[in-house]
Protein backbone atom coordinates (compact mmCIF):
# COMPACT_ATOMS: atom_id res chain seq x y z
CA UNK A 1 0.00 0.00 0.00
CA UNK A 2 2.70 2.22 0.82
CA UNK A 3 4.19 1.71 -2.55
CA UNK A 4 1.02 2.42 -4.44
CA UNK A 5 0.86 5.76 -2.74
CA UNK A 6 4.73 6.78 -3.33
CA UNK A 7 3.72 5.78 -6.77
CA UNK A 8 1.10 7.50 -7.41
CA UNK A 9 2.63 11.20 -5.46
CA UNK A 10 5.50 10.45 -8.31
CA UNK A 11 2.94 10.70 -10.93
CA UNK A 12 1.64 13.30 -9.74
CA UNK A 13 4.55 15.60 -9.55
CA UNK A 14 5.39 14.46 -13.05
CA UNK A 15 2.53 15.43 -14.97
CA UNK A 16 2.20 18.63 -12.75
CA UNK A 17 5.86 19.68 -14.61
CA UNK A 18 5.23 18.48 -17.45
CA UNK A 19 4.80 20.95 -20.64
CA UNK A 20 0.75 20.82 -21.83
CA UNK A 21 0.13 20.66 -25.54
CA UNK A 22 -1.23 24.16 -26.86
CA UNK A 23 -3.99 23.65 -29.22
CA UNK A 24 -4.96 27.07 -30.11
CA UNK A 25 -3.51 29.03 -33.03
CA UNK A 26 -0.46 31.07 -32.72
CA UNK A 27 0.30 33.73 -35.23
CA UNK A 28 3.49 33.74 -37.07
CA UNK A 29 5.70 36.85 -38.08
CA UNK A 30 5.17 37.16 -41.81
CA UNK A 31 8.39 38.92 -41.86
CA UNK A 32 11.83 39.45 -39.63
CA UNK A 33 12.62 43.01 -39.17
CA UNK A 34 16.03 44.39 -39.27
CA UNK A 35 17.93 47.29 -37.28
CA UNK A 36 16.32 49.82 -39.29
CA UNK A 37 12.78 48.02 -38.55
CA UNK A 38 12.43 47.04 -42.28
CA UNK A 39 11.70 43.36 -43.56
CA UNK A 40 14.16 40.82 -45.06
CA UNK A 41 14.22 41.61 -48.37
CA UNK A 42 17.65 39.61 -49.58
CA UNK A 43 18.25 37.51 -52.31
CA UNK A 44 18.90 33.65 -52.12
CA UNK A 45 22.37 32.90 -50.72
CA UNK A 46 23.40 31.38 -53.88
CA UNK A 47 25.52 31.53 -56.27
CA UNK A 48 29.12 32.64 -57.67
CA UNK A 49 29.12 36.57 -56.78
CA UNK A 50 29.18 37.64 -53.26
CA UNK A 51 28.23 40.74 -51.35
CA UNK A 52 29.39 41.66 -47.84
CA UNK A 53 26.88 41.83 -45.04
CA UNK A 54 27.41 42.74 -41.13
CA UNK A 55 28.47 39.68 -39.06
CA UNK A 56 27.06 39.04 -35.94
CA UNK A 57 29.04 39.83 -33.19
CA UNK A 58 30.22 39.82 -29.15
CA UNK A 59 28.44 43.28 -27.41
CA UNK A 60 32.14 43.87 -26.74
CA UNK A 61 33.87 43.08 -30.33
CA UNK A 62 34.16 45.38 -33.01
CA UNK A 63 31.84 44.79 -36.47
CA UNK A 64 33.21 42.62 -39.16
CA UNK A 65 31.41 42.06 -42.78
CA UNK A 66 30.86 38.66 -43.73
CA UNK A 67 30.71 37.41 -47.75
CA UNK A 68 27.77 35.92 -48.63
CA UNK A 69 27.01 34.21 -52.24
CA UNK A 70 24.41 35.64 -54.38
CA UNK A 71 23.09 34.75 -57.65
CA UNK A 72 22.80 37.49 -60.01
CA UNK A 73 24.75 38.59 -62.76
CA UNK A 74 28.27 40.02 -62.61
CA UNK A 75 27.25 43.49 -63.97
CA UNK A 76 27.81 46.05 -61.10
CA UNK A 77 23.82 47.53 -60.80
CA UNK A 78 23.11 43.70 -60.01
CA UNK A 79 25.54 42.57 -57.56
CA UNK A 80 25.01 46.52 -55.90
CA UNK A 81 21.37 45.89 -55.91
CA UNK A 82 21.64 42.78 -54.47
CA UNK A 83 23.58 44.17 -51.64
CA UNK A 84 21.05 47.02 -51.23
CA UNK A 85 18.13 44.52 -50.63
CA UNK A 86 20.27 43.28 -47.66
CA UNK A 87 19.80 39.92 -46.02
CA UNK A 88 17.91 37.60 -46.92
CA UNK A 89 15.29 36.08 -44.30
CA UNK A 90 17.45 32.75 -43.27
CA UNK A 91 20.42 35.66 -42.74
CA UNK A 92 18.66 37.44 -40.63
CA UNK A 93 17.74 34.50 -38.51
CA UNK A 94 21.71 34.10 -38.21
CA UNK A 95 22.06 37.84 -37.00
CA UNK A 96 23.50 38.71 -40.44
CA UNK A 97 22.60 41.95 -41.39
CA UNK A 98 23.26 45.74 -42.67
CA UNK A 99 24.69 48.94 -42.35
CA UNK A 100 23.09 50.42 -45.72
CA UNK A 101 19.70 51.70 -45.11
CA UNK A 102 16.75 50.43 -46.60
CA UNK A 103 16.06 53.44 -48.86
CA UNK A 104 19.55 53.62 -50.32
CA UNK A 105 19.09 53.90 -54.28
CA UNK A 106 21.44 53.87 -57.04
CA UNK A 107 21.37 55.88 -59.41
CA UNK A 108 24.03 55.23 -61.69
CA UNK A 109 26.64 52.71 -61.75
CA UNK A 110 29.61 53.29 -64.36
CA UNK A 111 33.10 51.82 -64.70
CA UNK A 112 36.01 53.51 -66.76
CA UNK A 113 38.63 51.17 -66.71
CA UNK A 114 39.03 49.69 -63.32
CA UNK A 115 37.48 52.08 -61.39
CA UNK A 116 33.52 52.12 -60.57
CA UNK A 117 32.07 55.29 -60.32
CA UNK A 118 28.87 54.79 -57.54
CA UNK A 119 26.51 56.93 -57.54
CA UNK A 120 23.34 57.26 -54.92
CA UNK A 121 20.94 59.37 -53.26
CA UNK A 122 21.04 61.38 -49.93
CA UNK A 123 20.00 58.24 -47.54
CA UNK A 124 23.55 57.85 -45.98
CA UNK A 125 22.79 61.50 -44.35
CA UNK A 126 21.07 59.92 -41.34
CA UNK A 127 23.22 56.76 -40.63
CA UNK A 128 26.22 57.58 -37.22
CA UNK A 129 30.03 57.91 -38.59
CA UNK A 130 30.35 54.13 -37.60
CA UNK A 131 27.46 53.30 -39.50
CA UNK A 132 29.04 55.05 -42.17
CA UNK A 133 32.38 53.83 -42.28
CA UNK A 134 30.49 50.50 -41.87
CA UNK A 135 28.23 51.08 -45.20
CA UNK A 136 31.00 52.06 -47.28
CA UNK A 137 32.77 49.53 -46.47
CA UNK A 138 30.26 47.05 -47.45
CA UNK A 139 29.61 49.09 -50.55
CA UNK A 140 33.72 49.13 -51.41
CA UNK A 141 34.15 45.00 -51.07
CA UNK A 142 31.14 44.20 -53.04
CA UNK A 143 31.94 46.14 -55.74
CA UNK A 144 35.72 45.37 -55.62
CA UNK A 145 34.96 41.19 -55.35
CA UNK A 146 33.21 42.12 -59.10
CA UNK A 147 36.02 41.32 -61.90
CA UNK A 148 37.94 44.14 -63.20
CA UNK A 149 37.33 46.61 -60.60
CA UNK A 150 39.70 47.67 -58.06
CA UNK A 151 38.31 51.08 -56.61
CA UNK A 152 35.07 52.74 -55.96
CA UNK A 153 34.04 56.40 -56.66
CA UNK A 154 30.99 57.17 -54.61
CA UNK A 155 28.64 60.25 -55.53
CA UNK A 156 25.23 61.51 -53.56
CA UNK A 157 23.21 62.59 -56.06
CA UNK A 158 26.02 63.22 -58.58
CA UNK A 159 28.49 65.42 -56.17
CA UNK A 160 31.70 64.15 -54.38
CA UNK A 161 31.94 63.75 -50.88
CA UNK A 162 34.52 62.70 -48.31
CA UNK A 163 34.05 59.07 -47.14
CA UNK A 164 35.46 57.33 -43.92
CA UNK A 165 38.21 54.98 -44.48
CA UNK A 166 38.39 52.10 -42.01
CA UNK A 167 40.36 53.90 -39.45
CA UNK A 168 38.30 57.08 -39.47
CA UNK A 169 40.07 59.24 -41.38
CA UNK A 170 38.18 60.90 -44.60
CA UNK A 171 39.04 61.01 -47.87
CA UNK A 172 37.60 61.99 -51.38
CA UNK A 173 39.66 60.06 -53.51
CA UNK A 174 38.19 56.42 -55.01
CA UNK A 175 38.57 53.88 -52.15
CA UNK A 176 39.43 50.21 -52.55
CA UNK A 177 39.30 47.12 -50.07
CA UNK A 178 43.00 48.03 -48.62
CA UNK A 179 41.43 51.11 -47.12
CA UNK A 180 39.45 48.56 -44.50
CA UNK A 181 42.09 46.28 -43.13
CA UNK A 182 40.71 43.97 -40.32
CA UNK A 183 36.73 45.04 -41.08
CA UNK A 184 36.15 42.19 -43.53
CA UNK A 185 36.12 38.81 -41.44
CA UNK A 186 38.95 36.00 -42.72
CA UNK A 187 37.51 33.00 -44.78
CA UNK A 188 41.39 31.32 -43.33
CA UNK A 189 40.67 28.64 -41.08
CA UNK A 190 41.66 28.70 -38.16
CA UNK A 191 45.09 26.68 -37.42
CA UNK A 192 46.33 24.46 -34.39
CA UNK A 193 48.35 25.84 -31.63
CA UNK A 194 51.98 25.18 -32.49
CA UNK A 195 52.67 22.60 -29.69
CA UNK A 196 55.57 23.32 -27.09
CA UNK A 197 58.43 21.30 -27.47
CA UNK A 198 59.21 18.86 -25.87
CA UNK A 199 61.48 19.66 -22.25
Amino acid sequence: MRGLLVLAAVALALAGCSIQPDASPNDLPDEVANVFGDPATGDEAAGTNRIYLLAPTDLDAPQRLRSVQRDVLTAPRSVLASLFAGPNGSERDALIDTAIPSDVELLDARSVGQLLTVDLNDAFDELTPDGLRLAVAQIVSTATDIDGIQSVQLRIDGEPRVWPLGNGELTQRPLTKYDYPGLVESTQPAFPAIPSPIQ
